[in-house]
């Protein structure tokens, strides 16, 4: 059993909910910031980290933090699909993607920030979509880890519909990206894992 907890509207926390739905784990969903929080919530994660992930049947508790790293700790320490590829360059290639989205993720922590700054995040973000609809195109699958969507697309895709929130996202013309994100709108997994629709636990 794994236990996640996190703020509610956070990507990031999103993202390992998202990865652990791919990959089949059982998991409870602790998030801080509701009106009546699970009692775990103040036991396990006092500072309220987003997110943090404890592995229950580790020792008294596997503790891990950072979005991405307890993404990768799902993928390998856990039975099912693999969500990143089986080569040292594919899983190379699938950290460089995720690092990439610091454009994206600049513009969702510095939208009220300086003007100056603002045109230069937001010539990143743009760059990142090009690149992304690039890829989709190229590659001619529905996801971009493949047939079924990996870490590169729980990763990408709840930052994303934040910036979507934001009225500050990609322009319609990247046609395979538009159809990407209608696809993952679609998608059970990332509708349950989305916290507008989420059930939380916890809550009275």
């Amino acid at each position: 059993m794994l236990e996640i907890y996190g703020y509610l509207k956070d990507p990031f926390a999103w993202s390992v909910r998202f990865a652990a739905e791919e990959k089949g784990i059982e998991y409870h969903w602790l998030p801080s910031d509701v009106s009546f929080p699970d009692p775990r919530v103040a036991k396990h994660n006092p500072m309220a980290r987003s997110p943090l992930a404890i592995d229950v049947h580790v020792g008294e508790g596997f503790v891990l933090t950072d979005a991405f790293n307890i993404q990768l700790y799902l993928d390998e320490a856990f039975p099912g699909r693999a969500l990143q590829p089986a080569t040292p360059r594919g899983r190379a290639e699938v950290r460089m993607f995720v690092g990439s989205l610091d454009a994206l993720v600049a513009v969702l922590q510095n939208s009220a920030g300086r003007v100056s700054f603002n045109r230069r995040s937001f010539k990143r973000m743009d760059d990142v979509f090009v690149a992304i609809d690039h890829r989709l195109r190229a590659s001619g699958r529905p996801w971009l880890d493949g047939e079924a969507p990996g870490l590169c697309d729980t990763s990408f895709l709840p930052i994303l519909s934040e910036l979507e929130t934001l009225e500050t996202s990609f322009p319609l013309t990247l046609e395979a990206l538009t159809e990407y994100w209608k696809r993952a709108i679609a998608h059970p997994p990332f509708q349950k894992t989305n916290h507008r629709t989420a059930i939380i636990q916890g809550r009275r």
